[in-house]
């Protein structure tokens, strides 16, 4: 079985001076998101968005190849992973990025932001300071770090006018089963919903305190319903904390949406999207709903890899579809998977920003005096959730 492989890199002072250097180096890199874009891109068919950049944090889940260059290669460990995704091809955000006309950096793979914008998502981040490596340091406080603390340094405000993207919380959840299998160390306590939930509304505040104002925020599919789950026996617990986690996520961003002056919060309802997949797979093409594609591959071709253009190299016989499968390891999903995630996406955010985000003046740290905008949250579509036995 593959889902992180073999993780190693020189420990302890090289990560503090990868992560030290990080701030040097995007200072005058990130002052060009905190100017209104004069050139402001336009998608016909998405033309009530007008998002002039992205940025991007969170985990596994929407890393373009931070983690992956971070470790040298050696994570994700599998050798049917696209280009250092956590996936066997692009994944939700790079879809929703396109659809937006926006191509967004891997912030971690050279320092640098682009005119679009960076993704500083890093795979194995906790919602707080940590990773689920000890001697890895890159959880979502160190990348809002990495994104905050060069505007800081030149009195600076964040692109009023950018989209941000939080997605995180599920490795905080999974420690325990990951330790189960010798993916990580003991955690040193159990999850707490509260933690997870206080992490994520303190870094949208931190955010929107330096002039960020329009936020997506996915909520977590069933975590009980993952092959990591079924492999550890934590299907139950695992559900259970991700209904308290969603419907505390649910609660924080009604409240942010009424205490944020001028902010747009949107939750992005995953849970109900992952469960109408297993409900309904015919009307996904999806056929296997239970088991990790790669793994199903790498069991009959352990010398399998993915070639340039996707497709598995390095096996003799007809490999199953990946397209017809939701997971694309036990815990990470499938290409087809992230498509349909990033296309509720985009339809949540053409339904909430239904004209262009009005062009302000640059932001105080407090980021006050904006206009009020109509406020409103991607509710969830289904509050029972699902607790598929696999």
């Amino acid at each position: 079985m593959q889902i992180f492989g073999s993780y190693y890199i020189e420990r302890g002072a090289k990560m503090n001076h990868v992560f030290s250097i990080s701030i040097a180096l995007s200072v005058s890199a990130l002052t060009m998101g905190t100017f209104p874009v004069s050139a402001a891109n336009f998608n016909t068919d998405n033309s009530s968005l007008d998002f002039s950049q992205m940025f991007i944090f969170g985990d596994s889940l929407s890393d373009t190849g931070n983690a992956f260059t971070q470790t040298g290669g050696a994570f994700p460990g599998n050798s049917l992973s696209f280009e250092g995704r956590f996936s066997n091809s692009s994944i939700w955000i790079e879809s929703l990025a396109s659809s937006l006309n926006l191509n967004p950096t891997a912030f971690f793979t050279n320092f640098s932001v682009s005119p679009d914008g960076a993704n500083y998502a890093t795979g194995g981040s906790l919602s707080g300071d940590q990773n689920i490596f000890d001697d890895f340091p890159l959880g979502l406080q160190q990348q809002l770090e990495s994104f905050i603390s060069p505007l800081l340094a030149t009195d600076s405000s964040a692109n009023s006018e950018a989209l941000y993207t939080i997605w995180t919380g599920a490795n905080d959840y999974l420690l325990d089963p990951l330790f189960t299998l010798g993916f990580t160390s003991q955690p040193d306590a159990p999850p707490n919903t509260d933690t997870t939930i206080n992490n994520i509304s303190n870094a949208i505040a931190s955010l929107y305190n330096i002039g960020a104002r329009n936020f997506l925020i996915p909520n977590l599919p069933s975590l009980g319903i993952s092959p990591l789950a079924t492999l550890t026996n934590t299907s139950n617990i695992l559900n259970e904390l991700t209904d308290e986690h969603n419907q505390k996520l649910e609660d924080a961003i009604a409240q942010l949406n009424q205490s944020l002056v001028g902010a747009k919060i949107i939750l992005l309802d995953v849970n109900s999207i992952v469960n109408e997949i297993i409900e309904n797979p015919s009307q996904f093409n999806v056929t296997n709903t239970t088991d990790s594609w790669s793994d199903t591959v790498l069991a009959f071709c352990p010398d399998a890899f993915l070639g340039a253009d996707g497709s598995v190299e390095s096996c003799d016989i007809d490999v199953p579809n990946s397209d017809e499968y939701l997971f694309w390891d036990i815990v990470h999903p499938t290409e087809v998977s992230n498509q349909i995630v990033a296309d509720e996406a985009l339809s949540a955010l053409k339904s909430e920003f239904k004209t262009v985000p009005e062009p302000t003046s640059t932001f105080g740290l407090l980021g006050l005096g904006v206009s009020s905008l109509a406020i409103s949250a991607f509710k969830q579509k289904d509050k029972q959730k699902q607790k598929q036995k696999i």
